[in-house]
């Protein structure tokens, strides 16, 4: 069975305010990138916030900024990552997710 790309936690160029940090977090566990935002500044009048929102500007490389890039970031498409996390519980195969992606990208 082929090995499929996972995606990266990278900061993002499309969903960005400051640095894209929270942006690229939220997408990467597909939550709303506002939620982490929240979080952030919470933990900025906790005391580590800033600091940890200033190390991950750092480590984190930047993202891609065109969207056709990578499924998964920049918007891709609904029906796409419902197939992905199909794939990552193991109800579809490889070649199904190859051939739902073939499709979708055909019919776009």
């Amino acid at each position: 069975m082929p090995e499929m790309d996972r995606p990266q936690l990278m900061r993002s160029e499309s969903d960005r305010r400051i640095a894209g940090v929270c942006g690229g977090i939220g997408h990467y566990f597909g939550i709303d990138p506002v939620l982490v935002r929240v979080a952030f500044v919470v933990a900025a009048f906790m005391g580590f916030g800033l600091l940890l929102y200033v190390v991950l500007w750092i480590v984190l490389p930047k993202g891609e900024s065109t969207s056709h890039s990578r499924t998964w970031y920049g918007g891709g498409s609904p029906a796409i990552r419902i197939a992905e996390e199909r794939f990552a519980r193991g109800e579809i195969s490889a070649a199904e997710l190859q051939q739902i992606r073939q499709d979708l990208a055909g019919g776009a």
